[in-house]
């Protein structure tokens, strides 16, 4: 897994759509148990690690539609790695936290292939309407609206 800090997942997070920020998740508990490994020796570290990558496994487990099938497939997978952490951070043996990494990284390959899918797809409309807005201060000091389109919009016939 590529080495990203802190500043690089909060730009990916602040642009991603939902689809991307079930990745991002999936990146984040990945990275916190790499994380774990790399301060088995610190306690205090090692433990942090393994709890934010819970956390980050909880939210995944909070945004499941339990209405549908994959949900309670994905919620047992969910629970297995969460244990799999568990079973990591009191009796520190690697082998729970490569089990929970491979879990995960599958759930990976399968969402990023999702994600491929849809870059595939056509748009749904072509030639619509470009907008571009910002927020800028002027001359005076007061914040100003910015807002740029594109005049050849519409649909094709």
């Amino acid at each position: 897994m590529e080495n990203l800090t802190t500043e690089d997942y909060v730009a990916r997070i602040a642009s991603a759509t939902p689809l991307q920020l079930v990745i991002i998740s999936y990146e984040l508990v990945i990275k916190y148990i790499e994380d774990a490994e790399k301060c088995i020796d610190n306690k205090k570290m090692f433990e942090f690690n393994l709890n934010k990558s819970r956390a980050f496994l909880d939210d995944l487990k909070n945004s499941l539609d339990m209405s549908y099938e994959v949900s309670k497939n994905l919620m047992s997978l969910y629970n297995y790695v969460s244990q799999q952490i568990s079973y990591y951070m009191f009796n520190q043996k690697i082998e729970y936290a490569n089990e929970a990494k491979k879990v995960v990284n599958e759930l990976l390959d399968g969402w990023r292939a999702i994600e491929n899918e849809e870059k595939d797809k056509t748009p749904l409309m072509e030639n619509t309407q470009q907008l571009y807005a910002g927020l800028t201060y002027n001359k005076s000091g007061q914040l100003s609206e910015y807002v740029e389109t594109d005049a050849k919009r519409g649909f094709k016939a």
